[in-house]
């Protein structure tokens, strides 16, 4: 099908479009040695918001897909919010995000070997009101002001990939209403490529010696204003070439800004 897209120049797009999009591909090639689940990383991260939203009692239904990437979550949450805004950096995924949300569905490929490539069709469900979702080009580190307040935010696998992971963090509270969940999902990466040194959350032995992990990090920014739900393993699949697929698992907190805590 046509897309806006040229097929070269566009490697980290489709890569993370065939996390978001291309499960039902990598699950039929790669079913013999990798178990389903990790093909359904996006499935598995919205359900679990979703059921975490439905065990409070919170009135505001707007979601932020913080980091939204390519929009997979994004989509997703709209089956339970009526507005759900997803929120990146990166122009070239919004503009995916957007072709999906106009058309239903977009072409994506994936790196097959060398200069070759074969195309996957990344497709919203029909039983998804596109509508009830937009998408908003900006830093993370500086939201709009305008931007609002949200019953559920999703964070995921964005900390380990931008500049400063603790000021993100230390925003989250005042984005949400009373009751409002937060679900964070991070591999837990630490890496100088993304965060200089002096902002990592994790990853290093502080001035006594001993390990600081994102984990306890997190919950520690946190807990201040927000109750701790819980915590779950998910795992997910990169393929970078036919022969080259990597494995992740995401740790997830899910976490509720309780009533007391403002």
């Amino acid at each position: 099908m046509d897309s806006m897209y040229a097929k070269k120049d566009t490697g980290w797009l489709n890569h993370y479009a065939g996390i978001h999009y291309g499960g039902r591909y990598l699950q039929t090639r790669w079913n013999k040695f990798v178990p389903a689940e990790n093909f359904k990383y996006v499935e598995n991260l919205s359900q679990l918001s979703i059921d975490s939203f439905d065990q409070v009692e919170c009135s505001n239904k707007r979601a932020l897909d913080l980091g939204c990437c390519v929009g997979g979550i994004t989509f997703n949450l709209a089956a339970k919010f009526n507005e759900v805004i997803g929120f990146d950096c990166e122009k070239i995924y919004l503009k995916l995000c957007d072709e999906l949300k106009e058309n239903g569905k977009a072409s994506i490929y994936s790196c097959e070997e060398g200069d070759l490539e074969s195309e996957m069709i990344a497709e919203i469900s029909d039983s998804i009101d596109r509508s009830r979702c937009s998408f908003i080009l900006g830093d993370v580190h500086a939201l709009p002001s305008d931007i609002g307040t949200f019953g559920c935010v999703v964070v995921s696998n964005l900390l380990h990939c931008i500049k400063n992971p603790m000021k993100v963090l230390k925003t989250i509270p005042g984005l949400l209403d009373e009751n409002g969940i937060c679900v964070i999902a991070s591999p837990h990466y630490s890496s100088e490529n993304f965060t200089p040194k002096e902002n990592w959350i994790g990853g290093y032995s502080n001035k006594d010696g001993q390990a600081v992990k994102a984990s306890t990090t997190i919950k520690e920014i946190l807990s201040d204003q927000m109750e701790f739900i819980q915590t779950e393993d998910i795992p997910f699949a990169m393929q970078y070439r036919i022969r080259d697929l990597e494995m992740n698992i995401s740790e997830v907190q899910v976490w509720k800004k309780s009533p007391k805590m403002k």
